[in-house]
């Protein structure tokens, strides 16, 4: 993760996984990339809202 092109795309790749997965770690990632962290909790609060159903933005 060293330019913001490669920590978007880490944050959607870990996002986009199961949180089960990746919970023991993504306290680590806390500790390393703050703004990473952030983006992958969102992410995984939008995909497991009934917002990540709706078929029409």
């Amino acid at each position: 993760m060293n330019d913001e092109n490669s920590r978007k795309w880490v944050a959607w790749i870990i996002g986009n996984q199961k949180e089960e997965d990746f919970i023991s770690q993504i306290e680590q990632l806390k500790e390393k990339d703050m703004e990473v962290y952030f983006a992958v909790t969102v992410l995984w609060k939008i995909l497991s809202s009934w917002i990540s159903d709706l078929e029409i933005y």
